[in-house]
């Protein structure tokens, strides 16, 4: 293992998102020859890291529906883990240098070790070479073999424990050699997000010119367990920009990191002209809506990009940042949710039922949910035509516009319990795909005044497709 100090200071994880465009078209040229698949057994998947023997005990691999290969093999005693990952999988010869805009990589875990692994990333001079010299998809197996340099930032010995200094940064390099695996057995599984072409749809100023995007791609990919959000955006000119977005971040306005492990919030550009990937530093967006059901994001955003590494003097000034995306293919096919706190206790039905009614010359939801063990019943009431805002709740319905809710603690016993007051807020109602969200909270107290229990419900949130 070789080991070369680092000019800066740099107390983060590995970066491990990917750095300048490239193309995922199968190499020319001839690959090493010490990789044979031919002399190793069918499942097997094998490597030399540095002079040590890598031989798995366990492999598989996954093809995605946008033809996305990832292909590990595990050693389970050590957690030792080597994972490749290939965009437009095919016969063929391809690089795994890890770039913006394109997936490809080679990974390196070592003992189990999820959290900064060697990474093949080219911004730090490491590169990868992946032939796939068999891919069936008929039987679902894949040979092929590989060579990659693996590369991390992590700590030297110099750090003083009795005066809690840490050591000095460094880049740790692995040559992953001689790599190869036969017939090892992969699934077709979907995967959220797509391709979407957009009409202004993602827009930034960069140094006071109209970024504008000519094509957005949307994935969702998990990283150490952690979900993910990346948008890439092409422009017209052929720069990038890219945004970061972990899928439980929520609404509100956020600090981007200028490094990252794959697993935090970062923006980054790349003027598409030769130059270095600048990335957010510092950063700050605003999320609007960030719905995981109907995989809807809009947000605000803008950031200064420099080199994380600061071998590129340059500075851009991303402002005026704005995008709408959907990284989930088919929203109409989200998920109807309810969910609350009463009291401070987490209330999660297990059954939903959406209908309409019609009062006073007035089409209404009648939106019920319940909770089959403790007999928990919570409605929502309000018109069909109701727009996007946040409205006072009501206690009973006269003229067929109020909005109330209710609560019932078990249903055929206890008292039902009316909001007063209450707030209702629709944050998005999507009449194309029949899908409206929102939150609510309200104080719920007995409707005949008999029972004089009070009852908090907060953090109301809702999902519904109807």
């Amino acid at each position: 293992m070789k080991k070369f100090q680092l000019l800066n200071w740099i107390l983060i994880s590995f970066l491990a998102i990917q750095f300048t465009a490239c193309d995922n078209e199968p190499l020319e040229g001839d690959f090493p020859q010490e990789n044979d698949p031919s002399i190793i057994e069918d499942g097997a998947f094998v490597a030399t890291i540095d002079t040590s023997d890598f031989v798995s005990d366990s492999a598989n691999g996954t093809l995605t529906i946008s033809n996305k290969l990832t292909v590990s093999g595990i050693i389970t005693e050590t957690g030792e883990n080597i994972s490749l990952v290939i965009e437009n999988a095919t016969v063929g010869i391809f690089n795994i240098t890890t770039n913006i805009g394109s997936d490809n990589g080679g990974f390196y875990f070592e003992n189990g070790d999820s959290t900064n692994p060697y990474i093949s990333s080219g911004i730090y001079g490491a590169s990868g070479v992946l032939e796939i010299t068999e891919l069936d998809t008929q039987n679902l197996k894949v040979t092929g073999k590989f060579n990659f340099t693996g590369i991390r930032i992590a700590l030297d010995d110099d750090g003083n424990p009795i005066l809690d200094t840490q050591g000095n940064p460094t880049l740790e390099t692995l040559e992953i050699t001689e790599g190869a695996f036969k017939k090892i057995n992969f699934t077709n599984e979907d995967e959220g997000g797509g391709i979407t072409p957009v009409d202004d749809d993602f827009f930034a100023i960069v140094d006071g010119v109209d970024f504008n995007a000519e094509s957005v791609t949307t994935t969702l990919n998990e990283i150490s367990g952690i979900p993910v959000v990346k948008i890439v955006a092409l422009s017209e000119n052929g720069e990038i920009m890219r945004i970061d977005l972990p899928e439980d971040l929520g609404l509100g306005t956020f600090t981007m990191e200028n490094l990252s492990d794959g697993t935090k919030l970062i923006g980054l550009y790349n003027s598409g002209t030769g130059g270095e990937n600048l990335t957010s530093n510092p950063g700050t967006i605003t999320i609007t809506k960030f719905n995981i059901n109907t995989g809807i994001i809009e947000a605000t955003f803008s950031f200064t990009a420099t080199d994380p590494i600061g071998v590129d003097p340059t500075v851009a000034e991303v402002t005026e940042g704005a995008f709408k995306v959907d990284y989930i293919p088919d929203p109409g096919e989200a998920t109807s949710t309810l969910t609350a706190e009463v009291d401070g206790v987490f209330f999660n039905p297990d059954s939903i039922f959406i209908g309409e009614s019609f009062f006073n010359g007035t089409t209404r939801f009648n939106i019920t949910v319940t909770t089959s063990d403790t007999g928990e019943r919570m409605g929502l009431f309000f018109p069909i035509d109701i727009e996007v805002g946040t409205y006072e709740m009501d206690m009973s319905l006269i003229n067929g516009d109020e909005i109330f809710a209710q609560y019932t603690p078990e249903v055929g016993v206890s008292s039902t319990f009316i909001s007063n007051p209450g707030t209702l807020t629709i944050i998005d109602y999507d009449t194309e795909n029949n899908i409206i969200e929102g939150t609510f909270s309200f104080t719920a107290i007995d409707q005949l005044g008999i029972d004089p229990t009070v009852y908090e419900i907060t953090t109301g949130e809702f999902t519904l497709e109807y």
